[in-house]
């Protein structure tokens, strides 16, 4: 999936489509609205942003290589085989429980991942591996704690039959690094060491970039003067957030409810009038940038990106893409890129320009 400009809403791309009523603007896309109306924009001549760091920081870069690649170490590829299970130690594990001899659900894995020590497991699961050689299987005589999920296991006797594959690393240097294991993670066209630092690079930049769009945004708001914004269409932004962030929400398996006050302390109401408010205006400020500077999404270039975009998602054609959303609903997220490409090069980060 392609990374979105600052602001707009990456699961809910047909909800930049504006479908208020009871206004002249009523169900125009935004670059075709009269959007000077609602807000003048300040001076956008320059901007100067500082961020903690500017770039890819290649410390950063390492660590996460090694974090993520240990994940797919195997014992064959990267595994320690050659020392003890010890208090600390990440295993790769296959287990089975059992209880009168009779497996029980969810009580068998394979890999599994388990830090000794973490308090993951049930009393002795893990003090029972310590010492534990690699390529060894053992026998675990424990019982269910009380206040544990499954009410028909609570203080019952069961046995684990674990056998220890490996123990993981602590981290893995680069030039360690294996392209069989690269391979095994799946990632499309990453298959050898090189492509997959090239591949968390582009991760990293891409947050770099996203810290350095929305710094720009704020200073840009900062010095704007915003109108007072129509209700009916500031109310089809709120609903479009409210999908958004219960979409959210629902990735932590909490409510909406639960989300906004876990997450940031406000109801659910107020978070999504923040967001709505907020990027609605980032919406109308951009567009205003664009018309003053005669930037356009044509036609021709509409249809190539989606095609790519298309190609890119597997999909066979660009209306199987679309799906019942409108190309229209894309020209916007599109106009948004290009004017925030034309603020960027206008803008210093830290003293150094933006690549």
């Amino acid at each position: 999936m392609r990374k979105r400009t600052a602001g707009l809403a990456a699961v809910l791309a047909a909800a930049v489509l504006i479908t208020g009523c009871g206004s002249d603007e009523a169900g125009k896309p935004l670059d075709q609205m009269k959007v000077e109306k609602y807000v003048k924009v300040g001076d956008y001549g320059s901007f100067d942003v500082s961020l903690d760091k500017v770039g890819v920081d290649e410390e950063e870069l390492k660590a996460l290589m090694s974090s993520n690649y240990i994940t797919y170490v195997t014992p064959e590829h990267g595994g320690i085989l050659d020392r003890a299970v010890a208090e600390g130690d990440t295993v790769l594990i296959d287990y089975e429980g059992k209880k009168d001899g009779v497996a029980f659900v969810g009580g068998t894995a394979q890999d599994a991942h388990l830090t000794i020590g973490s308090g993951q497991f049930i009393d002795g699961f893990e003090d029972g591996l310590v010492g534990v050689m690699p390529g060894e299987t053992v026998d675990l005589d424990l019982k269910f704690p009380e206040g544990y999920g499954n009410t028909e296991l609570v203080g019952q006797a069961v046995v684990f039959t674990v056998t220890v594959n490996c123990i993981l690393p602590e981290e893995v240097a680069e030039e360690e690094m294996e392209d069989e294991v690269i391979v095994s993670m799946a990632m499309d066209g990453v298959s050898t060491v090189a492509d997959f630092r090239q591949a968390v690079y582009d991760y990293l930049y891409s947050e770099y970039e996203y810290d350095v769009q929305n710094a720009v945004v704020d200073l840009l708001m900062e010095r704007s003067e915003f109108k007072q914004l129509p209700e009916e269409l500031l109310e089809s932004y709120r609903q479009m957030w409210s999908q958004v962030l219960t979409i959210y929400a629902s990735r932590f398996q909490m409510t909406l409810d639960q989300y906004a006050v876990n997450f940031f302390r406000k109801d659910k109401q107020s978070l999504i009038n923040q967001y709505a408010e907020r990027y609605f205006k980032q919406d109308l400020m951009l567009q205003a940038i664009a018309n003053k500077e005669g930037l356009k999404i044509s036609d021709e270039e509409l249809q190539t990106k989606l095609q790519e975009e298309a190609e890119a998602a597997g999909y066979a054609t660009v209306e199987e893409y679309v799906g019942n959303g409108s190309t229209e609903d894309y020209r916007n997220d599109y106009m948004n890129e290009k004017v925030m490409e034309y603020l960027l090069e206008r803008t210093t980060v830290n003293g150094g320009s933006v690549d």
